[in-house]
């Protein structure tokens, strides 16, 4: 199975994710247009909590955001499911793809390999 889907290489994640789907529907934008209409720009110093006895500063918002934040300002409707269940999610990604629907996934970074 294949879907028409032009994948164009970005620099983050989830800006290129957010403006490679967007053009699939005919909407025209780029990784940096996407960042910008997603308000990626942020920042964060919170000196109460610190990670190996450094405070702790945020240079991005909580994953999805970016997303969520582009298609809300656009008026772009999004089904968005969450899963806790491994076979239940591989079902319903099944299901998108069988109908020639592309998918954006989050997923952790904790597991990745690299």
């Amino acid at each position: 199975m294949t879907i028409d889907f032009r994948h164009n290489q970005s620099a983050h994640c989830e800006n290129g994710s957010t403006a490679n789907l967007l053009r699939y529907y005919g909407i025209d934008i780029n990784e940096s247009l996407a960042f910008g209409i997603g308000s990626g720009l942020f920042f964060a110093y919170l000196p109460f909590i610190r990670i190996n006895h450094i405070p702790v500063t945020s240079f991005r918002p909580m994953p999805g955001m970016i997303f969520k934040r582009t298609a809300q300002t656009l008026g772009v409707k999004v089904f968005q499911k969450k899963f806790r269940d491994r076979e239940a999610s591989m079902a319903a990604l099944d299901a998108a793809l069988a109908q020639k629907t592309p998918v954006g996934l989050q997923v952790g970074v904790f597991h990745l390999a690299y």
